[in-house]
């Protein structure tokens, strides 16, 4: 299963972090519904961690 969408879990940001009001480049990425990765180099690291992640919840919740 692919899962594209899920409910309660989006990506905000390219799952940047704000530091004193700046998005940082390197850092975790940050699910809406709170799951946060480790340290990740890019916008698409994040965006592979998040997909990784709702598949594995989807997988959880069968």
């Amino acid at each position: 299963m692919n899962v594209t969408r899920m409910a309660g879990h989006t990506l905000p940001n390219e799952g940047r972090i704000y530091v004193n009001s700046y998005r940082q480049l390197i850092g975790p990425a940050v699910c809406s519904c709170g799951d946060q990765s480790e340290d990740l180099p890019s916008d698409s690291a994040r965006r592979k961690w998040h997909r990784d992640h709702k598949q594995q919840k989807a997988t959880a919740d069968r």
